[in-house]
């Protein structure tokens, strides 16, 4: 009997399962586009609260929760860690509003700084999957950074330099979108995405 559901067990296909990343990196353009376009001025810090909690919190936290499932370390902590900041900035629009548990002076720059230091270093694990991805996350470190040095120093010319750098991560995060698209939907390679930068010594890995 043992040997027999063994056997059923081998032959039956393992159910193909979604990749997270495609709402991973849906949540991550369209929270990025919205609060960057909100520094720029084109429009106030409304929309950045309710788009940046749903698509940059909710919506990244559940893909990389959803990672942790198909083993997928590098996503699970990336859209985990960068799903639960989305959640804390809008709590620190909030409290500014409300003047509850108000978050002001260098703190919530220092904290930004905080992630620009965490996507540099997932920077060179990304870097073992292709290029556009360590440029991506290269982008929010440089744009996070200079946003926080911006709000360090006073220089609103810093903070937009740094709000266009992150549009450039939101671009090439889309970018990378649309390839994951195609290929996940169409089994079609549209757009290349570059060659590694390093060689991963897992070998394991799920295509």
């Amino acid at each position: 009997m043992d040997a027999a559901s063994t056997s059923i067990g081998r032959a039956l296909p393992t159910p193909r399962r979604a990749d997270p990343g495609l709402i991973g990196l849906l949540g991550f353009v369209l929270a990025t586009l919205t609060a960057q376009l909100a520094h720029l001025g084109v429009h106030n810090e409304s929309a950045v609260f309710w788009v940046g909690a749903v698509f940059g919190g909710v919506v990244q936290v559940t893909a990389g929760m959803l990672s942790y499932f198909i083993g997928d370390d590098f996503h699970f902590i990336v859209y985990n860690a960068f799903g639960w900041y989305w959640i804390c900035m809008p709590g620190f629009l909030l409290g500014g509003e409300l003047g509850f548990f108000e978050v002001s002076g260098p703190a919530r720059p220092l904290f930004s700084m905080m992630f620009a230091v965490l996507a540099l270093g997932f920077m060179f694990a990304g870097a073992t999957h292709n290029s556009a991805l360590p440029v991506t996350l290269l982008l929010v470190c440089l744009g996070l950074a200079l946003e926080s040095v911006g709000s360090f120093v006073g220089s609103d010319k810093v903070g937009v330099v740094g709000a266009w750098l992150l549009l450039g991560a939101s671009a090439t995060a889309a970018y990378m979108l649309v390839e994951k698209f195609a290929w996940r939907t169409m089994g079609r390679r549209i757009l290349p995405l570059g060659p590694a930068w390093f060689r991963s010594g897992i070998t394991d890995r799920e295509p």
